[in-house]
Protein backbone atom coordinates (compact mmCIF):
# COMPACT_ATOMS: atom_id res chain seq x y z
CA UNK A 1 0.00 0.00 0.00
CA UNK A 2 1.37 3.39 -0.97
CA UNK A 3 2.29 5.72 1.86
CA UNK A 4 0.52 8.44 -0.11
CA UNK A 5 -2.79 6.59 -0.20
CA UNK A 6 -5.66 8.40 1.46
CA UNK A 7 -6.52 7.35 4.98
CA UNK A 8 -9.20 4.64 5.10
CA UNK A 9 -11.55 5.37 8.00
CA UNK A 10 -12.22 2.67 10.55
CA UNK A 11 -15.31 4.52 11.75
CA UNK A 12 -14.17 5.87 15.12
CA UNK A 13 -11.69 8.66 14.46
CA UNK A 14 -12.49 11.64 16.73
CA UNK A 15 -12.89 14.03 13.78
CA UNK A 16 -15.24 11.74 11.81
CA UNK A 17 -18.82 12.99 11.48
CA UNK A 18 -21.22 11.39 13.95
CA UNK A 19 -23.49 10.55 11.01
CA UNK A 20 -21.00 8.06 9.52
CA UNK A 21 -23.00 4.98 10.66
CA UNK A 22 -26.16 4.30 12.66
CA UNK A 23 -24.07 2.86 15.49
CA UNK A 24 -21.90 5.98 15.63
CA UNK A 25 -25.01 8.18 15.59
CA UNK A 26 -26.43 6.19 18.50
CA UNK A 27 -23.23 6.40 20.56
CA UNK A 28 -22.96 10.16 20.11
CA UNK A 29 -26.70 10.68 20.55
CA UNK A 30 -26.54 8.92 23.93
CA UNK A 31 -23.47 10.89 24.96
CA UNK A 32 -24.98 14.23 23.96
CA UNK A 33 -28.35 13.38 25.50
CA UNK A 34 -26.95 12.49 28.94
CA UNK A 35 -24.81 15.63 28.76
CA UNK A 36 -27.83 17.81 27.96
CA UNK A 37 -29.78 16.21 30.80
CA UNK A 38 -26.95 16.80 33.26
CA UNK A 39 -26.60 20.45 32.29
CA UNK A 40 -30.38 20.93 32.54
CA UNK A 41 -30.13 19.76 36.16
CA UNK A 42 -27.11 22.02 36.84
CA UNK A 43 -25.03 18.87 36.93
CA UNK A 44 -21.55 18.24 35.56
CA UNK A 45 -20.10 16.97 32.29
CA UNK A 46 -16.57 15.86 31.47
CA UNK A 47 -15.66 14.88 27.92
CA UNK A 48 -12.66 14.04 25.82
CA UNK A 49 -12.05 11.97 22.68
CA UNK A 50 -12.45 8.72 24.63
CA UNK A 51 -15.62 9.16 26.68
CA UNK A 52 -18.36 11.42 27.98
CA UNK A 53 -19.09 11.48 31.73
CA UNK A 54 -22.37 13.03 32.87
CA UNK A 55 -23.44 13.57 36.47
CA UNK A 56 -27.04 14.62 37.08
CA UNK A 57 -26.69 14.54 40.86
CA UNK A 58 -29.49 11.96 40.87
CA UNK A 59 -30.28 9.00 43.11
CA UNK A 60 -30.81 6.93 39.95
CA UNK A 61 -27.58 5.20 38.92
CA UNK A 62 -28.28 5.41 35.16
CA UNK A 63 -28.36 9.21 35.42
CA UNK A 64 -24.62 9.02 36.12
CA UNK A 65 -23.38 7.60 32.81
CA UNK A 66 -20.00 7.12 31.18
CA UNK A 67 -20.45 6.61 27.42
CA UNK A 68 -17.39 5.41 25.54
CA UNK A 69 -16.93 7.25 22.23
CA UNK A 70 -14.54 4.85 20.56
CA UNK A 71 -13.05 1.39 21.12
CA UNK A 72 -10.14 1.76 23.54
CA UNK A 73 -7.01 -0.23 24.31
CA UNK A 74 -7.13 -1.84 27.74
CA UNK A 75 -4.76 0.71 29.30
CA UNK A 76 -6.83 3.65 28.04
CA UNK A 77 -10.07 2.08 29.25
CA UNK A 78 -8.61 1.49 32.71
CA UNK A 79 -7.55 5.15 32.78
CA UNK A 80 -11.11 6.23 31.87
CA UNK A 81 -12.45 4.09 34.74
CA UNK A 82 -9.99 5.69 37.17
CA UNK A 83 -11.00 9.16 35.97
CA UNK A 84 -14.68 8.27 36.33
CA UNK A 85 -14.12 7.04 39.89
CA UNK A 86 -12.56 10.40 40.72
CA UNK A 87 -15.26 12.33 38.82
CA UNK A 88 -18.20 10.68 40.61
CA UNK A 89 -16.57 9.91 43.94
CA UNK A 90 -16.80 6.68 45.86
CA UNK A 91 -20.21 7.43 47.36
CA UNK A 92 -22.01 7.68 43.99
CA UNK A 93 -23.34 4.94 41.75
CA UNK A 94 -22.64 5.20 38.02
CA UNK A 95 -22.70 3.11 34.86
CA UNK A 96 -20.32 2.62 31.96
CA UNK A 97 -21.78 1.86 28.52
CA UNK A 98 -19.65 0.51 25.69
CA UNK A 99 -20.63 -0.39 22.12
CA UNK A 100 -17.71 -2.82 22.13
CA UNK A 101 -16.61 -5.77 24.26
CA UNK A 102 -14.43 -4.76 27.18
CA UNK A 103 -11.92 -6.57 29.36
CA UNK A 104 -12.96 -7.68 32.84
CA UNK A 105 -13.28 -4.51 34.91
CA UNK A 106 -14.15 -6.13 38.23
CA UNK A 107 -10.64 -5.44 39.48
CA UNK A 108 -11.42 -1.72 39.10
CA UNK A 109 -14.47 -2.01 41.34
CA UNK A 110 -17.12 -2.42 38.63
CA UNK A 111 -19.81 -5.08 38.27
CA UNK A 112 -21.00 -6.47 34.94
CA UNK A 113 -24.63 -5.52 34.27
CA UNK A 114 -24.90 -7.40 30.98
CA UNK A 115 -24.90 -7.10 27.22
CA UNK A 116 -28.16 -5.46 26.12
CA UNK A 117 -29.09 -5.77 22.43
CA UNK A 118 -28.97 -2.59 20.38
CA UNK A 119 -31.97 -2.64 18.07
CA UNK A 120 -32.75 -0.51 15.02
CA UNK A 121 -35.91 0.20 13.05
CA UNK A 122 -35.28 1.81 9.68
CA UNK A 123 -37.03 5.03 8.76
CA UNK A 124 -40.31 4.29 7.07
CA UNK A 125 -44.12 4.43 7.17
CA UNK A 126 -45.68 5.16 10.55
CA UNK A 127 -48.01 2.14 10.53
CA UNK A 128 -47.83 -1.12 12.47
CA UNK A 129 -50.48 -3.63 13.45
CA UNK A 130 -48.29 -4.58 16.42
CA UNK A 131 -48.32 -0.95 17.60
CA UNK A 132 -52.08 -0.48 17.34
CA UNK A 133 -53.62 1.44 20.25
CA UNK A 134 -55.94 -0.78 22.34
CA UNK A 135 -59.60 0.15 22.56
CA UNK A 136 -60.32 2.79 25.17
CA UNK A 137 -56.70 3.98 25.33
CA UNK A 138 -55.56 7.41 24.18
CA UNK A 139 -51.91 8.31 23.57
CA UNK A 140 -50.89 11.95 23.69
CA UNK A 141 -47.60 13.77 23.36
CA UNK A 142 -46.66 15.77 26.45
CA UNK A 143 -47.35 19.43 25.77
CA UNK A 144 -48.28 20.94 29.15
CA UNK A 145 -47.34 20.79 32.81
CA UNK A 146 -50.21 18.49 33.78
CA UNK A 147 -49.24 15.90 31.17
CA UNK A 148 -45.59 16.21 32.23
CA UNK A 149 -46.60 15.51 35.84
CA UNK A 150 -48.54 12.45 34.65
CA UNK A 151 -45.49 11.27 32.70
CA UNK A 152 -43.22 11.68 35.71
CA UNK A 153 -45.53 9.89 38.12
CA UNK A 154 -46.12 6.99 35.71
CA UNK A 155 -42.44 6.60 34.87
CA UNK A 156 -41.38 6.53 38.52
CA UNK A 157 -44.11 4.03 39.44
CA UNK A 158 -43.94 1.82 36.35
CA UNK A 159 -40.19 1.30 36.17
CA UNK A 160 -39.86 1.83 39.21
CA UNK A 161 -37.35 4.66 39.77
CA UNK A 162 -36.34 6.76 42.76
CA UNK A 163 -37.02 9.86 40.63
CA UNK A 164 -37.59 10.81 36.99
CA UNK A 165 -34.70 13.26 36.92
CA UNK A 166 -33.93 15.47 33.96
CA UNK A 167 -36.17 13.64 31.50
CA UNK A 168 -38.98 15.74 33.00
CA UNK A 169 -37.11 19.04 32.76
CA UNK A 170 -39.29 21.58 30.91
CA UNK A 171 -36.10 22.89 29.33
CA UNK A 172 -35.67 19.62 27.41
CA UNK A 173 -39.24 18.56 26.68
CA UNK A 174 -40.08 19.20 23.04
CA UNK A 175 -36.44 19.61 22.01
CA UNK A 176 -34.64 17.26 22.08
CA UNK A 177 -36.97 15.06 24.19
CA UNK A 178 -40.40 14.03 22.91
CA UNK A 179 -42.48 12.35 25.60
CA UNK A 180 -45.74 10.37 25.41
CA UNK A 181 -48.42 9.30 27.90
CA UNK A 182 -51.11 6.65 27.42
CA UNK A 183 -54.41 7.30 29.21
CA UNK A 184 -57.26 4.94 30.00
CA UNK A 185 -60.38 6.63 31.32
CA UNK A 186 -58.36 9.77 31.91
CA UNK A 187 -55.80 7.99 34.07
CA UNK A 188 -52.16 7.67 32.91
CA UNK A 189 -51.13 4.03 32.47
CA UNK A 190 -47.94 4.04 30.34
CA UNK A 191 -45.18 6.31 29.06
CA UNK A 192 -42.38 6.41 26.52
CA UNK A 193 -39.98 8.92 25.06
CA UNK A 194 -37.60 9.69 22.24
CA UNK A 195 -34.50 11.85 22.11
CA UNK A 196 -33.94 13.37 18.66
CA UNK A 197 -30.24 13.90 18.04
CA UNK A 198 -27.80 13.12 15.21
CA UNK A 199 -30.55 12.12 12.81
CA UNK A 200 -32.00 9.26 14.88
CA UNK A 201 -34.74 8.78 17.47
CA UNK A 202 -33.23 7.24 20.59
CA UNK A 203 -36.09 5.41 22.32
CA UNK A 204 -36.16 5.20 26.11
CA UNK A 205 -38.32 5.65 29.25
CA UNK A 206 -40.82 2.95 28.28
CA UNK A 207 -42.90 1.95 31.32
CA UNK A 208 -46.39 0.51 31.83
CA UNK A 209 -48.20 0.34 35.15
CA UNK A 210 -48.76 -3.27 36.31
CA UNK A 211 -52.60 -3.29 35.99
CA UNK A 212 -52.30 -2.22 32.32
CA UNK A 213 -49.78 -4.84 31.24
CA UNK A 214 -50.63 -7.62 28.83
CA UNK A 215 -53.03 -5.50 26.75
CA UNK A 216 -50.64 -4.22 24.08
CA UNK A 217 -50.32 -0.81 25.75
CA UNK A 218 -46.52 -1.12 26.03
CA UNK A 219 -46.17 -1.84 22.31
CA UNK A 220 -48.50 1.02 21.42
CA UNK A 221 -46.70 3.59 23.57
CA UNK A 222 -43.33 2.40 22.24
CA UNK A 223 -44.64 2.76 18.69
CA UNK A 224 -45.70 6.35 19.37
CA UNK A 225 -42.11 7.24 20.27
CA UNK A 226 -40.68 5.14 17.43
CA UNK A 227 -42.50 7.11 14.73
CA UNK A 228 -42.33 10.55 16.33
CA UNK A 229 -40.29 11.44 13.23
CA UNK A 230 -40.74 8.66 10.64
CA UNK A 231 -37.89 10.05 8.54
CA UNK A 232 -35.41 9.04 11.26
CA UNK A 233 -34.26 5.52 12.15
CA UNK A 234 -35.30 4.56 15.67
CA UNK A 235 -32.65 2.99 17.92
CA UNK A 236 -32.81 1.56 21.42
CA UNK A 237 -31.14 -0.70 23.94
CA UNK A 238 -33.41 -3.60 24.86
CA UNK A 239 -33.48 -6.20 27.56
CA UNK A 240 -33.57 -9.79 26.34
CA UNK A 241 -37.11 -10.34 27.73
CA UNK A 242 -38.31 -7.16 25.99
CA UNK A 243 -36.68 -7.96 22.67
CA UNK A 244 -39.67 -9.85 21.12
CA UNK A 245 -41.92 -6.80 21.62
CA UNK A 246 -39.51 -4.60 19.68
CA UNK A 247 -39.03 -7.21 16.97
CA UNK A 248 -42.78 -7.25 16.37
CA UNK A 249 -42.56 -3.48 15.84
CA UNK A 250 -39.97 -3.96 13.11
CA UNK A 251 -36.78 -3.51 15.14
CA UNK A 252 -33.76 -5.60 14.16
CA UNK A 253 -30.99 -6.63 16.59
CA UNK A 254 -27.74 -5.14 15.32
CA UNK A 255 -25.14 -5.68 18.05
CA UNK A 256 -24.80 -5.92 21.82
CA UNK A 257 -23.51 -3.25 24.15
CA UNK A 258 -21.56 -3.96 27.32
CA UNK A 259 -22.74 -2.37 30.55
CA UNK A 260 -20.84 -2.07 33.83
CA UNK A 261 -21.92 -0.39 37.02
CA UNK A 262 -20.01 1.06 39.94
CA UNK A 263 -22.02 0.76 43.15
CA UNK A 264 -21.67 3.46 45.82
CA UNK A 265 -19.32 2.45 48.62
Amino acid sequence: MSAQQDHLTHGWEPDLAAEDTVLRRFVFAMADRVSAMALAMTGRVQRDERATMADLGSAFMFDQAVVLLQPLPDDDLEEVVREATTFYGTDRGWVLLSAWPTPDLRGAGLELMGHPPMMVRAAGPATSDAGAVPAGVEIVEVSNSAQLADFERTLVTGFPLPSAGAVCSPALVGDPLRLFVAYDGGEPIAVSGASLMHGIAEIDWVATLPPARGRGVGAAITWAATVVDPARPAVLLSSDPGRPVYERLGYLPMTRFTGWNHAPT
